[in-house]
């Protein structure tokens, strides 16, 4: 393994908007050659639906409702579907192409797949890359979506990732849930009616697992380490813990006032791909 340590940085529990806003300015840091690659593991201090970046608010959630249950709304700046923060593992990493990986959204997905897989390989699961088509009836909600390379274990999908890259360096965000948290997450998606929600429902549960419904002992932090030691084998680089430095802190808090603290903001050149 190279002597070359990545980054590897638990910030702990935080708002929506703040968690959104630090991937952000991680990449803006990595883009300058200010930081190394770096894995970050990250907590919701309510549950939160995080959107796509180009997902419609108003067409796909119940906005009332989530605001009478106290869910917060984001935006990430990676494309994809929605997103329920409950109960679940998020990960992010940041990389570049002077790190090795290779150009093109989809190839550059396909390689970080392999860390994901020996991440879960950590947590006693035999992960492959499902071979199933891309869904032209997307749902609003990430897992229920299929894509170029789902990974699944005995069938059922257990990660959603997304990707965008800015110049030459990417950030890719992704969701594990731990518990089943899935009818609850789709009372806050909006459905032309409560038989089309059911309808949805039961086909995503025909889709998607809980990593508890293989590991059901995984604790959060069992999580973390198997995501730290499998992205450092596979990369060959292995992630240190550290921390984030006093100016990703303040570009971060910076970006929570001029854009993550709205669903509505600019579009960027960049390049996405929407693997959630």
């Amino acid at each position: 393994m190279s002597a070359t340590a990545y980054r590897f940085i638990h910030t702990g529990v935080q708002d929506a908007a703040l968690n959104m806003a630090i991937d952000e300015a991680i990449l803006l840091h990595h883009i300058d050659e200010k930081v190394p690659p770096t894995l970050r593991v990250f907590q919701w201090k309510q549950p939160a639906i995080s959107l796509g970046r180009f997902q419609n608010v108003e067409r796909e959630i119940e906005q009332e409702v989530c605001a009478r249950e106290n869910v917060a709304l984001v935006r990430r700046p990676t494309g994809g579907r929605a997103v329920y923060h409950r109960d679940e593992f998020t990960y992010s990493i940041t990389i570049g192409k002077r790190e090795g990986v290779p150009s093109g959204v989809v190839a550059a997905y396909a390689y970080l797949l392999q860390g994901l897989i020996q991440a879960l390989q950590h947590l006693g699961l035999n992960a492959i890359i499902s071979d199933e088509r891309v869904s032209k009836t997307p749902s609003a909600a990430c897992f229920a979506s299929s894509t170029q390379a789902d990974l699944t274990v005995d069938g059922f999908k257990l990660i959603g990732s997304a990707q965008v890259w800015k110049e030459a360096s990417l950030l890719q965000q992704g969701s594990l849930p731990l518990g089943d948290r899935a009818a609850e997450f789709f009372s806050l998606l909006r459905f032309p009616s409560e038989e089309a929600r059911s309808q949805a429902l039961a086909q995503y549960n025909t889709k998607t697992a809980p990593l508890h419904a293989f590991a059901p002992q995984a604790t959060w932090d069992e999580v973390a380490q198997a995501f730290r030691l499998g992205f450092s084998s596979f990369l060959e680089h292995e992630f240190v813990p550290g921390e984030l430095l006093s100016s990703e802190w303040d570009m971060a808090r910076q970006l929570v006032a001029e854009k993550y603290n709205h669903l509505t903001w600019r579009k960027e050149k960049v390049t996405l791909i929407e693997h959630l």
